[in-house]
């Protein structure tokens, strides 16, 4: 194998299958398991068309094939590959099964270490100065909590990678079709006592004013701590569907994933420790929101049409963060802050106070 261009990629093979990439001109090559790591697979790029973008292939032990990663990146390009490996494939029929059969049972389900230590920071990088240019300045009339609407749609390939790692999971999940509702970052500020109050995602957590009861009743809710959560910090806590009175405190590390059901109770706790909690929060739906008082609130992004991931690169992205605004939330004030005017407007109806 040429040293100097193999990729890797993590893929959960059946007993006879094979893994193999092939480009769009139709060169391919056979992907090796990695000698040390489970799960693991190697290609030796150099077999394939330069410039031309190329696809991974179950080659199953009948002789027929399917796409298993629906995303074609160039070769030149680089591509998510660095992004790609940085997040885990949850693509093992078997454990999307129990994922799913704990996450109906108890309300709740976690992934370990869905995203690397690399991307986390990565996504850090990106988040930490908008965190200065609002607290620092002074900008920001609540200063407990913030919520940074669409800042990681910036980030190429982020959702393509995404859809396709954790796709197999959410198609598992809520079915053949997922939309992305929104995503925001979410910041808790250290040493605050802030906490957010016991609620059900689907009565939208506020009392007289229920924002997520528009959506989709049967959306699944994905976060993912980007920084380490203990009992410390701002830590979710969740009341099981099959033991209600338990609390079960949520502690985690930088990266993991916890999915969380539309009727489970849930809320998180003080951060009394010195480090700011950052937690990237997304809302999938099988279905878009329709909510004409408000429409620009939910993005209603395709992630897979047909149990397919769509096609979420720069592109898309882009034109789907200057479409809709970004706003830098001041979530229990039911108002937002726009920072390019400096002070509180109301784009999006919702209730002033």
């Amino acid at each position: 194998m040429n040293s100097s261009n193999p990729r890797l990629i993590e893929m959960h093979l059946q007993h006879g299958e094979s893994l193999v990439a092939r480009s769009e001109g139709g060169s391919s090559a056979e992907c090796e398991p990695h000698p040390h790591l489970p799960h693991l697979y190697t290609v030796d790029a150099s077999k394939l068309t330069p410039g031309k973008p190329f696809r991974y292939v179950v080659r199953r032990a009948d002789g027929s094939e399917k796409t298993e990663r629906f995303f074609a990146h160039s070769l030149e390009q680089g591509g998510p590959v660095d992004v790609w490996e940085g997040i885990r494939a949850i693509d093992n029929t078997f454990y999307a099964t129990e994922l799913k059969e704990h996450f109906e049972r108890r309300g709740f389900a976690t992934v370990r270490r869905v995203l690397s230590e690399e991307l986390v920071s990565t996504l850090r990088a990106v988040v930490n100065p908008l965190i200065t240019d609002v607290w620092d300045a002074d900008r920001a009339a609540y200063r407990d909590k913030i919520n940074l609407e669409k800042v990681l749609l910036h980030v190429p390939y982020l959702l393509q990678a995404l859809a396709e790692k954790l796709g197999p999971l959410l198609g598992r999940i809520l079915g053949s079709e997922v939309f992305l509702e929104y995503e925001q970052v979410m910041v808790v500020r250290a040493g605050s006592s802030y906490a957010t109050r016991r609620h059900r995602d689907v009565d939208g957590g506020k009392a007289g004013f229920s924002e997520a009861s528009r959506r989709h009743k049967g959306s699944v809710h994905l976060w993912i701590p980007l920084v380490d959560i203990d009992a410390t910090r701002a830590c979710m806590y969740v009341e099981p569907f099959d033991a209600p009175e338990q609390t079960l405190d949520m502690t985690m590390r930088a990266g993991d994933a916890l999915f969380l059901h539309n009727y489970v109770w849930h809320g998180s706790r003080a951060n009394s420790s010195g480090v700011d909690r950052l937690s990237w929060l997304l809302n999938f739906a099988p279905a878009p929101s329709h909510d004409e008082s408000n429409p620009s609130a939910d993005l209603n992004l395709p992630l897979l049409r047909g149990g397919v991931p769509t096609e979420l690169g720069p592109d898309v992205c882009s034109r789907l963060v200057r479409e809709k605004p970004t706003y830098l939330n001041l979530f229990d004030a039911f108002f937002t802050y726009d920072p390019s005017r400096l002070r509180m407007v109301h784009p999006d109806n919702r209730r002033r106070e």
